[in-house]
Order: structure tokens, then C-alpha cells, then sequence
């Protein structure tokens, strides 16, 4: 299995990402389709961040249509080796997931999904899994803390939030 080296910054912007998606996905069910589609017109698209990681890692061409990915779970062991080595290394099978996830919600987000709960769920229990079990093991537990505190649709206004555009690495492409 082919491992890509990540910079930490990228790993701390694509978790927040993920995580502001799955909280606010989880928001969603209260309000519009067309109020959730409205809020996330203020962040980088999915499709864009999707496109960032591929030219970024130089993914191989992909069919994220027919894509099967089966995780393996990360182990702590990978935030000791950052510790120890301030290297990041992810399987490129994670990344090139990472991407099929940021475009299937691309695609929820171009359409008016109000009747389509079930998939939007799934699509959640996915992005949360993946963020939590594969980048999650492989942040600093004080930077882990400090993403939790994400902004997303709905948040409780009395709560110092976390805003993306502080995650978003140096390389990532101006709009």
C-alpha cells in the first residue's frame, strides 16, 4: 500500500472540514435544505477541497463512483510516530476516500435533498467515522481539543468557535 506524506497543517484543515460537515449535517434535519446549501457558500466547496488533496498527494486517476474502500482503523502509535519523527504519513486508499466523501457531499449539496434523510445520514456516519478513526489518530490531543470547537450551520452563538478559514494551509488555491 502506497503511503503519501502530509503536512500536519493539511491533516488539521481536512478534519475540521469533515467535522464541520458532519456537525452540520447533523443541524441540518432543524431547518431548509436551501438555508444549509445558503451557509455552506461561505467555505471552500467540497468539489475544491476535493481537487486540493488530489493535485496535492498526485492521485492516481479514480472512478470515486465505483470506489470500495474498506478502513483500517489507525492506531495511537501513529500520534507517537509524529511525536518522534514530525512525520505524517497517510495510505493513499485513505486519501483518495477522503475524496470520494468531499465530492458525494458535493453532489447532496447541488441538490434539494430535503427527502433524501437516510442518504444524508449515511453520508455523516461515513465522514465521521473516517475523520474521527483515520485523521483523528494522527493529531496532537491539544490540537484535537481545539478542532472540536469547529464552527458549523446552527452552532450555539454564547460558544467561542474555531473558524475554518484559520485551518485553511498557505497552498490551498485563493478563490
Amino acid at each position: 500500500m502506497k503511503k503519501i506524506k502530509i503536512k500536519y497543517t493539511q491533516l488539521l484543515f481536512l478534519y475540521a472540514y469533515l467535522r464541520l460537515i458532519d456537525l452540520s449535517l447533523d443541524r441540518s434535519k432543524w431547518t431548509s435544505w436551501t438555508e444549509f446549501q445558503d451557509y455552506f457558500k461561505r467555505f471552500p466547496a467540497p468539489s475544491l477541497v476535493a481537487q486540493y488533496i488530489i493535485d496535492s498527494f498526485d492521485l492516481p486517476k479514480t472512478d470515486f463512483r465505483n470506489f470500495i474502500y474498506f478502513p483500517e482503523k489507525k492506531s495511537y502509535f501513529n500520534r507517537l510516530m509524529l511525536i518522534i519523527s514530525k512525520t505524517i504519513f497517510i495510505n493513499e486508499i485513505d486519501i483518495i476516500y477522503c475524496c470520494k466523501l468531499l465530492l458525494n457531499f458535493n453532489g447532496m449539496l447541488n441538490f434539494n435533498n430535503d427527502s433524501q434523510q437516510i442518504e444524508i445520514l449515511k453520508l455523516r456516519i461515513d465522514i465521521a467515522e473516517y475523520y474521527s478513526d483515520i485523521l483523528g489518530k494522527m493529531i496532537l490531543f491539544n490540537d484535537l481539543n481545539r478542532l472540536m470547537r469547529i464552527e458549523h450551520f446552527w452552532e450555539n452563538e454564547d460558544f467561542d468557535h474555531l473558524k475554518l478559514e484559520k485551518l485553511i494551509p498557505d497552498d490551498f488555491p485563493k478563490s
